[in-house]
């Protein structure tokens, strides 16, 4: 940058210089500077200075000696009194604000912003003005990014024309590249680096860019691959090969150059790393550098060696030391190892220190919701735990997930027996709360009452559903299990439909009609009022079936119509009851055993998660060797079909057993129901418990999966409103950037294209000019009616021309633009009720102060409207600036997710 004394003796002149005789001293000291010898070019510009005190060039001589000089506190005094002398200087500001900052005064920041207030157009600036401005606005970012602010810093860029030649502005681009990275806008970030290539072996900012773009996008594949969640938990750690060697390339480029956050970056990757080349080769740069003793990197060391405890001592001992790279790798440690014990470090050292200390700022908010949403789980308020973790959105969101399925997991647990591992009793009054709160959240009230059904399904016995094809004896065998002749059989497969057999005191049946009442019939009486029903065309949704059977207290019964019958409603009430059953009987017609049709359907069943027990009835009707045959083939079939029974299939007679059960001793002895009833009693009524608690985790888990569905759905419609109202607020912010920054050429177009509106304006005023001139300053009539014209003649059109000149300014593929569909094409001053509000504004304003109101349709308004046009930019950046509020249906579809998952995934081991 050329010096300040150039700059001003063009501007000022040396009249007063040569007026005192002080030109001696002015030569002299510009001699020393060009010789390199700023203490001297000091002495001769402070002795300008005790006889001129304000002078301008002495002041400039000044302050270039002392900059040269390394004299920072003396530049900030030079260039305070300068800025005083010159204030519209922006070369001045840009000095003062970074020679501010190297000091740490308190009034940098407002220095580089007053620099950065300078015009940017070409025709309204000198170079050096121009080039202040650009450098002070570049500075700004650079704050703001440091700050941890990236949209702010982005606004900064935003208000920097784009050059006029092809070649893009590396500057520009390398701090969106930024300002995209610290948002997590990988798509950004890789846009905004794509003008800088491969940077050059001095460009170590660029090369920190490219490095933490390369590791971002391989951690994002890595984690969108990944099957569990450890392997995305840690960037680096599941890098490929060639992105390592990239991003280490880059990185040590931008450690050797000694670039802020390289050495973070590369102790990062030192810690996820177990390549011993890597890590040899990251050692030998720090041990030149002398900092192999450094906290942070004693623990990245550490780290890659396997030494996790060595770590975490180390980065202790830096954050009681105060050192903040110890404190921002203990926090980093914390957040991609998962470890509290960190985290508890970090909180700890916060809370010893008065002022908060070197911990305090890096103790997000987030992460302290997710320390105590861990401090909750660890006692067993899971679901306060949960709702803790709701509000986590930023540091930690993948721990606080990994925490949140967890919690979730455990409400779901498995227990080991002798027959090896099974499902034990889930926290059934968390896991249904979970999935009533997420259906009322989501508005589903379907799945709502399904949930509520399950609160009463698990006070209730178990359910087995007798099931086969037509004509298999599934009622015969229903009455031999109950020992009495319950259910109604030789009813025809027209009239068959679900039979519902439970316990009750006394023996009844009732039978649901569609459309019509209720029957309430005995036992006996139930086969007659079937067939009389079918007669009259009444069609049955279902019969219950009551009787006080002991055995019916721990299982209830369902009786199906059989899947071979020619109605398909009767298909489908028999396809219901795998809903409604805990576990499935499937009885075979022995002599015609496994055909095709029941394979299909056996299929089905298994696919649905209901356990089957398999038996081949009419076992009376086959010779012993034909029935052995018979069995062999049912086992060999399943096989075949990968169909697994609860224990192998076994043959019987269902019409001697029911004989049987009735008191006919021989036919029972004949009947094989001996080894049916054991078998029902180990598999079905002994494991009641557990063929339940598998059925409420099948029906809940269908539940779990179409909530999570549904929250997807909602939360991509809000990830899409959310995209929608950045782009927007992207679009604003830019369009106001160009208005602010074109605003005197846009107002001289503008003029022009008003001619119309401000001849219409004359018109309506042009009776107010034959009045006397007293009348028309004091009438306050007039002056409103002048106020009511101007405004309805010039603010639409003006806000309409504002608008048009910030689109076309903007054009279609503007930042902001892309993807806002119909609004980018709409007028700013549709979109944006609050900018044409203020145009309107400095219109009324301009009638306030005017004296003769009347003569502002003839005057020229350009000035009035580089106002308006201010105003609208300042209205946009306003609305720019509202906060868009996360995705309100975000957390909702993360502890949906986590439902599922933990029902799909393998019980959890019970805790002791």
């Amino acid at each position: 940058m050329a010096r300040l004394v150039e700059a001003l003796n063009r501007f000022f002149g040396r009249v007063e210089i040569l007026a005192l005789g002080l030109e001696n001293e002015r030569s002299a000291a510009e001699a020393a500077l060009a010789k390199g010898m700023p203490l001297e070019a000091r002495e001769h510009a402070r002795s300008i200075l005790s006889v001129l005190p304000d002078s301008a060039v002495g002041l400039a001589l000044w302050a270039d000696a002392a900059e040269e000089a390394w004299i920072d506190h003396e530049v900030v005094a030079a260039l305070s009194e300068l800025a005083r002398r010159v204030p519209w200087r922006a070369d001045v500001w840009l000095r003062l604000g970074r020679a501010g900052q190297r000091t740490g005064w308190d009034g940098a920041r407002d220095a580089l912003e007053r620099a950065a207030a300078a015009p940017l157009e070409r025709a309204a600036a000198a170079p050096e003005e121009r080039d202040a401005a650009r450098l002070a606005l570049l500075d700004l970012c650079d704050l703001d990014l440091a700050a941890g602010d990236p949209a702010r810093a982005q606004r900064w860029l935003d208000r920097i024309p784009a050059p006029l030649s092809a070649t893009p502005d590396r500057d520009v681009a390398l701090r969106r590249a930024e300002c995209a990275l610290a948002r997590g806008d990988l798509e950004g970030a890789r846009a905004a680096a794509d003008p800088l290539g491969e940077p050059a072996a001095i460009e170590g900012r660029a090369a920190l860019v490219l490095a933490r773009l390369t590791l971002a996008e391989a951690s994002a594949a890595a984690s969108a691959a990944a099957a569990s969640a450890a392997a995305g938990a840690l960037g680096a750690a599941a890098l490929a090969p060639a992105d390592v060697a990239r991003v280490l390339d880059l990185g040590l480029r931008a450690l050797v150059l000694d670039v802020p956050g390289a050495d973070e970056l590369c102790a990062a990757l030192v810690a996820a790393s177990r390549d011993v080349l890597v890590v040899d080769r990251v050692r030998r740069v720090v041990r030149a550098a002398g900092a192999l003793d450094a906290p942070t990197w004693a623990a990245a060391f550490a780290f890659a060696e396997g030494r996790r405890d060595d770590a975490r001592q180390a980065l202790a001992r830096g954050l009681s030391a105060g050192d903040r790279a110890a404190a921002a790798a203990l926090l980093r440690m914390a957040v991609e190892m998962r470890d509290l014990g960190a985290l508890e470090a970090l909180a700890a050292r916060a809370a010893r220190s008065p002022s908060g200390g070197a911990a305090a700022p890096l103790l997000s908010a987030d992460l302290v919701r997710l320390r105590d949403a861990a401090a909750l789980a660890a006692e067993g308020q899971g679901a306060a735990a949960l709702d803790a973790l709701d509000a986590v959105t930023g540091d930690g969101a993948a721990w606080a997930d990994d925490l949140r399925r967890s919690i979730l997991r455990g409400w779901l647990p498995e227990e080991s027996g002798a027959a090896g591992p099974r499902a034990a009793a889930a926290a059934w009054g968390d896991v249904l709360r979970e999935l009533a709160r997420t259906a009322r959240l989501l508005d589903r009230l379907d799945l709502l009452a399904a949930t509520e059904a399950l609160v009463v399904e698990r006070e209730r016995p178990l359910r087995a559903a007798v099931v086969g094809e037509f004509n298999a004896g599934k009622s015969t065998f229903l009455n031999a299990l109950l020992g009495e002749d319950v259910a109604p059989t030789g009813v025809l497969p027209t009239t068959a439909t679900l039979h519902w057999v439970a316990w009750a005191p006394d023996p009844f049946a009732r039978i649901v009609v569609r459309g019509g009442q209720d029957r309430v019939v005995p036992h006996a009486a139930l086969k007659d009022t079937l067939r009389a029903l079918a007669a009259a065309g009444d069609r049955v949704a279902r019969v219950f079936i009551y009787a006080p059977i002991e055995r019916l207290k721990r299982v209830e019964i369902l009786d199906t119509p059989g899947f071979n019958a020619p109605d398909p409603d009767h298909i489908a009430e028999a396809r219901r009851a795998f809903d409604e059953a805990h576990v499935a009987v499937w009885l075979l017609d022995a002599p015609q055993a496994m055909k095709e049709s029941e394979r299909r359907v056996l299929a089905e069943i298994g696919a649905l998660g209901v356990p089957v027990q398999i038996l081949a009835n009419k076992a009376d009707r086959l010779r012993p060797d034909a029935l052995g045959e018979v069995l062999a083939h049912v086992r060999d079939s399943l096989a075949a079909s990968a169909i697994t029974s609860l224990a192998p299939p076994i043959a019987f007679s269902a019409r001697l057993s029911l004989k049987g059960r009735l008191g006919d001793e021989a036919a029972l002895a004949a009947s094989g129901w001996a080894e049916v009833e054991a078998l029902f009693d180990e598999q079905i009524v002994d494991a009641s418990d557990a063929l339940r608690e598998r059925a409420l985790r099948r029906k809940a888990g269908r539940i779990a999966a179409e909530l999570a569905q549904a929250a997807s759905a909602r939360a991509a419609e809000d990830r899409e409103a959310v995209r929608r109202a950045r782009a927007e607020a992207d679009r604003r912010r830019e369009s106001a950037a160009y208005l602010h920054r074109e605003r005197r050429a846009i107002a001289a177009a503008i003029d022009k294209a008003l001619e119309p509106a401000r001849r219409e304006l004359a018109a309506d005023l042009r009776p107010i000019a034959a009045l006397p001139e007293e009348r028309k300053r004091t009438d306050p009539g007039l002056r409103a009616y002048v106020q009511e014209r101007l405004v309805a003649r010039l603010s639409g059109p003006l806000s309409a021309e504002i608008a048009r000149a910030a689109r076309d300014g903007v054009g279609p593929g503007g930042r902001g633009a892309e993807g806002a569909g119909e609004d980018a094409a709409r007028p700013a001053a549709e979109a944006s009720p609050r900018a044409a509000a203020q145009v309107r504004a400095v219109l009324m304003g301009m009638v306030a102060v005017h004296d003769a109101p009347d003569e502002l349709a003839a005057r020229p308004i350009e000035g009035v409207i580089e106002a308006a046009i201010d105003a609208f930019a300042m209205a946009l950046s306003a609305e720019a600036e509202e906060p868009v509020p996360p995705p309100a249906s975000a957390a909702v579809e993360q502890r949906a997710q986590a439902l599922r998952a933990a029902f799909e995934a393998p019980p959890a081991p019970a805790v002791a």
